[in-house]
């Protein structure tokens, strides 16, 4: 239907059909009879086209549309095109619209028909079409494009600037024409190879300037294909890294050493920890981190300045390292500092003597001219794997135990903590018990379904391990995985995972079931060197199930800690098929430039910010916020936390269709999936929504039946003491409610008419009275008669309910109809 209304003569709306009333947010009924119908397009009163025509002022259109835009179809039809700000809609759309006179028999105009049509797309593709080429012409990066045979087709003005070939010297050439010879031909058959499975390639190569320079770029390849899916063109993207090279070179011993001593810095130390732990658990051999602090250094400083503090430094530096082995590590953390790696020690009895060498050596006086300087030192041990923590912790504990040095005298070392050891003792019998829980099959996996709402399908499930505990029960995820995220075990947790639910699959698509599964993955787990080489082994082991069925959650937080390793891993998987979502997203920190880095498909919005969407106006923002954020960045969404129909109808609202929670189903076992799936019937309101069989203005109307439950079952809370403050208590005043500013708004022209209507307003003021006693007795201390008068609106609850469920429906029929 196309949107149409008509005026009379005196400019009047006599015709408004459902179509404009779509198109605009004003309905008919608020507009027949009126010369209001400008409100639907303009924020201020000005003629709409027909206007001009009941008007007879087709001379003053270049007054109100642009000219190169309005045409003359004959001597009284008009034709204009423009931006329409709908401010029913708060949006903008580009219409086109016509307007031709209706006359009676004897040539009298009696109307005139107006029509519209919604432009918008074509309007902005053509605008985005002249930004492309302005891209195009402007950009820093060089920018080739090729035919489907590698043909070289345009090139931009960077593309010139870079390489020093002209447009005439490339045309119909290929890229090769800039091989370097520095990159084997494998380097070229494994891009090309990438660009045929994955439509696109990026990375770094060298390639030869026409001066014959060799220089590095970054490049980025995309294939370009047409509605037949087959490719048209590719488009490659260049930046000359050349300086960005010279700098990392130069930056690079900056990176890992450090600027005074030359001595491995922070980083440095990280690393060379790992690799120390590593060959200490294999060798069944100990190391000492040992965290070195001078004794009064300052005094050195305020004394005889920073000059000769850091010369002294240097010389402490000096005495450090010939004091160790070269297999040891001397570190430098910043001040007065230091950190020693005292690595394949046989027992803890064998670092006694090398900590007294160090001893001895710092505390020899240094002369530097004329000055005597001595210091003493307060050193802090721990030892791996007595001390089975990760390498920040590690670090931690000795800092700590350092400091205890100092506070027992100074001038000698300490032992980290023995009642920490004693924790630790605990922590590894813990570990070992889950451990064998993983060997004895006591872990299952559940799974909870993930739903469109709008459409009411099944679109996939995510898998959720829980224990069965011999003596415990059924325990959730929270009570183990928490103790061994950092450990690892939970890869072998992880991978068990992947194994279980790719054969569930292959399983249920032996049954009929093609169902996508998501899986969440640990940070630890994912960042393992192997993680996409395991990934592929697994995956060919259940070569039924397509990898595209496979989606890995990681959460938010975790994604952010090394974003480049995360993109670089996650391209790995997508490129063998596997998708990936966001999971718990809004709770870390959210930044634009991180999402726009990290390739995922999809955005799970927390089940935090869900659950209390109804009544917190910062939850709902911040969901709207993420759905507008997927939206600008194409990706899916989908909300956890789901727990009652009203949250699905909100969300449908603001945008987002898929959903998962309590409310919709709760984690099962693989075996009730399929009883599930068949049982499964949407809530049925959220067809209605789909089918647009309510507006935004209803919403409060929809809303009301969790409003008032929940208000309810705070008002028993307060009366029997379980709280002390009384939330929600402002719903005692009929007129802030929802509902009641429902009531007031325009809800009464529009189903004011209604049975159902005229019922619910009546039992809704009674159920405001009842509370407003209820409320009343409890403040005054009256417990007994609040208690009483609760029961009595407890009972009234479930009438009141059933007739807000009647206006509904009710309101949904005449909205169809």
């Amino acid at each position: 239907m196309i949107p149409t209304f008509v005026l009379d003569a005196g400019c009047r709306v006599i015709v408004w059909n459902r179509a404009c009333e779509r198109l605009t947010g004003m309905a008919a009924i608020e507009v027949i009879g009126t010369r209001e119908h400008w409100r639907a397009f303009y924020e201020e009163p000005r003629p709409c086209l027909a206007d001009l025509v009941v008007q007879d002022r087709g001379g003053e259109l270049p007054c109100f549309y642009s000219m190169h835009d309005v045409r003359f179809e004959s001597a009284s039809d008009l034709h204009a095109e423009n931006w329409c700000r709908m401010p029913l809609l708060g949006a903008e759309r580009y219409l086109a619209l016509d307007a031709s006179p209706i006359c009676d028999a004897d040539g009298h105009l009696i109307g005139v028909v107006e029509t519209l049509r919604d432009m918008t797309e074509r309007k902005r593709a053509e605008s985005k079409l002249q930004l492309i080429a302005s891209v195009f012409d402007h950009s820093q990066e060089g920018i080739l494009i090729t035919d489907p045979n590698g043909r070289i087709l345009d090139v931009n003005a960077a593309f010139t600037q870079v390489t020093g070939y002209s447009r005439d010297d490339v045309l119909g050439q290929t890229p090769a024409l800039l091989k370097s010879g520095l990159q084997e031909s494998a380097f070229y058959k494994e891009m090309w190879r990438g660009l045929e499975k994955t439509g696109q390639w990026q990375g770094e190569i060298w390639n030869r300037k026409k001066s014959g320079e060799v220089y590095p770029e970054i490049l980025h390849i995309n294939a370009v294909s047409g509605n037949d899916g087959a490719v048209t063109h590719y488009i490659g993207m260049f930046t000359d890294i050349t300086d960005l090279k010279s700098t990392q070179q130069r930056l690079v011993s900056l990176a890992y050493y450090d600027a005074l001593t030359d001595l491995p810095n922070r980083v440095l130390l990280a690393q060379r920890l790992h690799q120390a732990m590593s060959r200490a658990k294999s060798r069944e051999r100990l190391v000492a981190i040992c965290f070195l602090d001078l004794d009064d250094f300052k005094v050195i400083n305020d004394r005889h300045g920073h000059e000769v503090g850091n010369r002294f430094l240097v010389e402490i530096a000096n005495r450090l390292l010939a004091s160790l082995r070269n297999s040891d590590t001397v570190a430098r953390l910043g001040g007065d500092e230091f950190v020693l790696l005292v690595t394949e020690l046989v027992s803890a009895e064998q670092l006694e003597g090398i900590l007294a060498k160090i001893f001895e050596v710092v505390a020899a006086p240094f002369r530097i001219g004329d000055i005597d300087i001595a210091v003493s030192a307060s050193i802090g041990v721990t030892l791996y794997p007595l001390d089975d923590s990760d390498p920040d912790t590690l670090l931690r504990h000795a800092d700590h135990s350092m400091y205890q040095a100092k506070q027992l005298g100074r001038n000698r070392y300490h032992l980290y903590d023995l009642d920490a050891a004693k924790d630790l003792q605990t922590r590894h019998r813990e570990l070992e018990r889950i451990r064998r829980a993983l060997q004895h099959g006591e872990f299952r996996v559940y799974y909870q379904p993930k739903v469109n709402m709008r459409s009411g399908q099944v679109v996939g499930l995510e898998a959720l391990i829980r224990w069965q505990h011999p003596e415990k029960g059924l325990l959730s995820p929270l009570s183990f995985l928490p103790q061994i995220e950092q450990t690892p075990l939970i890869i072998d947790v992880g991978e068990w995972v992947l194994h279980e639910v790719l054969a569930q699959m292959g399983q249920w698509l032996q049954e009929g079931y093609r169902l996508s599964v998501s899986v969440n993955i640990a940070a630890r787990h994912f960042q393992h060197i192997d993680f996409v080489f395991r990934l592929e082994a697994i995956l060919s082991e259940h070569p039924d199930v397509s990898p595209h069925l496979l989606e890995l959650e990681i959460l938010e937080s975790a994604a952010l800690d090394d974003v480049v390793l995360m993109r670089e891993v996650m391209a790995a998987c997508q490129g063998i098929g596997v998708s990936f979502a966001l999971d718990d997203f809004g709770t870390g920190y959210s930044s634009l430039s991180y999402l726009k880095q990290l390739p995922a498909e999809t955005i799970k919005i927390d089940k935090s910010f869900v659950h209390d969407m109804l009544d917190d106006q910062e939850d709902l923002a911040i969901i709207e916020g993420v759905i507008g954020l997927a939206r600008v960045f194409r990706k899916q969404v989908i909300a956890e936390g789901v727990e009652t129909p009203e949250h699905g109808l909100l969300l449908m609202r603001y945008g987002c269709d898929c959903a998962q929670g309590y409310g919709i189903g709760r984690p099962m076992p693989a075996g009730s999936i399929s009883h599930w799936i068949s049982d499964f019937q949407p809530d049925w309101k959220w067809p209605l929504w789909a089918d647009d069989c309510w507006d935004w203005n209803d919403m409060p109307l929809l809303l009301a039946t969790h409003d008032y439950e929940k208000w309810v079952e705070h008002l028993q809370a307060c009366v029997t003491g379980r709280v002390r403050d009384d939330p929600l208590f402002e719903l005692s005043d009929l007129h802030v409610c929802r509902l009641s500013q429902w009531y007031a708004g325009g809800s009464r022209e529009r189903y004011g008419n209604l049975r159902e209507y005229v019922d619910l307003e009546a039992i809704h003021a009674r159920m405001h009275h009842l509370g407003s006693k209820v409320i009343a007795m409890h403040r005054s201390g009256r417990q007994v008669v609040a208690a009483r008068l609760w029961e009595e609106m407890s009972a009234f609850k479930d009438p009141f309910i059933e007739k807000l469920v009647e206006l509904q429906r009710r309101v949904a029929r005449v909205r169809v109809s």
